[in-house]
């Protein structure tokens, strides 16, 4: 049995913030950009980029820090993606889209239950 597999948690933290950065960056660029078109010129669903970067920004906290922190901090990954759509109307070349908040939550809650049982699977103990 792990008795504390979060040997490094400022990985954790800076694995999160990477991806957090990462996500409001993309979110907030014009539609024109370069980025922005390099990512439309892959043919990946727009709605499976919503929900996959979501997963991965509920998916680290739970993973990496204990769940009385990770699980809220996860769920206001679901706050933080109907903010940024909301900020898109601000942005050119942008939309607003429920779609993509529908997106998000669901990727929220992927997130949250594939770690949840990634951590029973490694039988994780809390300290």
């Amino acid at each position: 049995m792990i008795q504390n597999y979060r040997t490094t948690p400022a990985l954790f933290q800076v694995l999160w913030l990477l991806a957090m950065a990462a996500t409001i960056t993309g979110e907030l660029l014009p539609g024109t950009s370069a980025p922005m078109r390099w990512v439309a010129a892959t043919h990946i669903n727009d709605k499976t980029l919503h929900f996959t970067a979501y997963a991965l920004l509920a998916f680290i906290p739970v993973v990496g820090f204990q769940l009385r922190r990770g699980i809220p901090l996860a769920l206001s990954m679901v706050f933080l993606g109907v903010a940024l759509e909301f900020a898109q109307r601000l942005v050119p070349s942008r939309s607003f889209e429920i779609a993509d908040m529908v997106a998000n939550a669901l990727g929220v809650l992927a997130g949250i239950v594939l770690a949840l049982v990634g951590r029973a699977s490694m039988r994780v103990v809390e300290p």
